[in-house]
């Protein structure tokens, strides 16, 4: 096995260990909390930083609540959530790309293409990191799959 083999194989280990554990803040949250953990959908998008949003400026959209870090970030998600919400619906995109739901730590993130992605631990969003094209391709292909599935 070559090197490059056995570090793949390695990685593709890791991220499916990450699935038997519960990380970070859950993608559905329970009723009364807010998805993505608090953490704004804006600032990922605009700013690039995890940032908490406030109970004050909070919006609701498909039965979820999200925080807004201010009045600005508000209106603009209200006038085009699904431009600000993190690609599959939060779950880890790594994860996604292999073929399983795994919470995300909304700490833990890449904008590409304009688009946010949350990873469930740093090496998860390294693996990303490398390929995003490559990984976003197969979690897009993955993810009409997962999309309607129970978390694992």
């Amino acid at each position: 096995m070559t090197m490059k083999k056995l570090i793949a194989a390695i990685a593709g280990l890791s991220v499916a260990a990450f699935a038997t554990m519960a990380v970070g803040a859950q993608s559905s949250p329970a009723p009364g909390e807010a998805a993505l953990g608090g953490y704004c959908p804006v600032a990922y998008a605009m700013m690039n930083k995890a940032m908490k949003g406030d109970p004050q400026y909070a919006s609701e959209h498909d039965g979820k609540t999200y925080l807004l870090s201010n009045d600005e970030a508000k209106q603009m998600f209200d006038g085009s959530p699904e431009k600000y919400l993190p690609a599959y619906e939060g779950w880890c995109a790594t994860a996604v790309a292999q073929g399983m739901k795994l919470e995300s730590d909304p700490t833990l993130f890449t904008v590409y293409n304009g688009r946010t992605y949350l990873f469930s631990k740093a090496d998860a969003k390294a693996m990303f990191d490398k390929d995003q094209a490559g990984t976003v391709a197969k979690a897009d292909a993955n993810w009409p799959k997962l999309a309607d599935q129970a978390s694992q």
